[in-house]
């Protein structure tokens, strides 16, 4: 079954093809100017490297964060509107998810860590096997040593602001994972979608955690 994967939540592009558990092709880029104006052509060029014909899709995945606000809408709306072009099924699967599933094999506890701007990140506390073991936070850096209870590998882009606070914060407990694991992997995102069959009449929408700034200065006003 081939499976189109995409991921915009960060500043990467993460675009894959898969089938029957194989990576037929795969590409990571970083955006400098938001995901708009080139997610489609990266999809059409993936595609073809895959030699996997837009109309051979069976179904379609889509990380729906957190993260970017912009690049979740952009993710979700593609990936939407190629489901509905291709008649196939679309799921969405949670980036912080995937990325701890990407981790996997561990040995110890997994903490992905997003950045959320305004001085805060995105996260949750995984076990070593993956399972996620609280709600998804929107919290300070400081918050996140009391869900840390023992060596916690940590991954993210969350750490270019903040690793040097979380070492000093968490000592021996802070565990940084190598910078390739720090943004989600469509592959990953992917397979997790074809783990379970994907309904088309489910709607896939974003996962936010906290409200964007537009709608909390509709609530002000």
């Amino acid at each position: 079954m081939p499976v189109l994967a995409l991921d915009t939540c960060t500043d990467r592009c993460s675009v894959a093809v898969l089938s029957d558990d194989r990576i037929l092709a795969e590409v990571d880029l970083k955006v400098s100017s938001g995901h708009a104006g080139r997610l489609l052509k990266v999809i059409d060029t993936l595609l073809d490297m895959a030699g996997c014909p837009a109309a051979n899709i069976d179904l379609i995945a889509v990380g729906r964060g957190p993260g970017s606000f912009t690049g979740i809408r952009i993710g979700i709306a593609t990936a939407k509107g190629l489901a509905t072009a291709l008649a196939c099924p679309l799921k969405g699967v949670c980036s912080l998810d995937a990325m701890a599933r990407a981790a996997l094999p561990a040995g110890l506890p997994i903490m992905p860590i997003l950045d959320a701007r305004k001085g805060e990140v995105f996260c949750a506390l995984y076990s070593s096997t993956g399972e996620r073991q609280c709600a998804y936070l929107n919290v300070t850096p400081e918050t996140v040593r009391a869900y840390v209870s023992g060596p916690t590998l940590f991954l993210g882009n969350g750490l270019e602001l903040y690793a040097d606070r979380l070492a000093k914060d968490l000592g021996p407990d802070f565990l940084p994972a190598p910078e390739a694991l720090w943004y989600p992997k469509a592959a990953v995102i992917g397979a997790m979608a074809g783990e379970s069959p994907a309904d088309a009449a489910v709607d896939v929408n974003p996962l936010y955690i906290r409200a964007s700034d537009a709608a909390l200065a509709l609530k002000k006003a």
